[in-house]
C-alpha cells in the first residue's frame, strides 16, 4: 500500500496542477486571443473525474471526508468505533457493488469517442471501478485499524 499511497498523492497533485494549467490556458486563449480551445474543457472535466475517484481513497486514508462531527464526537469512544465500523462496511459494500457494473460499463464505452478529443470514453470511465476498488480496500483497512491502535498513536483512533 505504501507504493499506492505515494502514487495516489503524486497523481492527485499532478492531475490538479494539469487541470489548473489547462483551464488557465483556456481562459487566456478565450479572452485574450478570442480563440477558445475545443478540447481543454473536456480534458479538465475528465481529469476532474479521475481526481474525484482516486482522491476519494485519499480522503478515506486521512479521514477527511465529511461527517457529522458535532454528533459523532458526543458518542462515547466505544460507540464511535461501532459507528465507524458500520459506516465503513456499508460504504465498502456499496463500492464493491459498483465495481462489476463499472467494469462492464467501461468495456461498453471503449468504442465511443469523446466529442472534442476523440479518445475512447473507456479511459474516463475506468476511474469508476478503479476508484471503487481502492475505496473498498481503504475502507476495510480503516475498519481493521479501528480494532487495533496505530503504532504512533497512544489511544488508537
Amino acid at each position: 500500500m505504501k507504493v499506492w499511497d505515494k502514487f495516489e498523492e503524486w497523481f492527485v497533485l499532478t492531475a490538479l496542477a494539469v487541470m489548473g494549467i489547462v483551464l488557465t490556458i483556456q481562459v487566456f486563449m478565450r479572452y485574450i486571443f478570442n480563440y477558445p480551445l475545443v478540447w481543454s474543457e473536456e480534458l479538465a472535466r475528465y481529469i476532474f473525474v479521475w481526481i474525484a475517484f482516486v482522491g476519494a481513497g485519499y480522503g478515506v486514508r486521512y479521514h477527511i471526508h465529511i461527517k457529522m462531527e458535532a454528533i459523532f464526537d458526543r458518542f462515547p469512544p466505544t460507540m464511535q468505533k461501532v459507528v465507524t465500523v458500520i459506516t465503513n462496511l456499508i460504504a465498502a459494500f456499496c463500492f464493491a457493488y459498483i465495481i462489476p457494473y463499472g467494469i462492464n460499463f467501461t468495456i461498453s464505452q471503449h468504442s465511443i469517442a469523446s466529442p472534442a478529443m476523440g479518445m475512447p470514453m473507456s479511459y474516463v470511465f475506468v476511474a469508476v471501478p478503479l476508484g471503487s476498488a481502492v475505496l473498498v480496500l481503504r475502507l476495510l483497512i480503516d475498519t481493521i485499524k479501528v480494532f487495533r491502535p496505530a503504532k504512533n498513536e497512544e489511544g488508537g483512533r
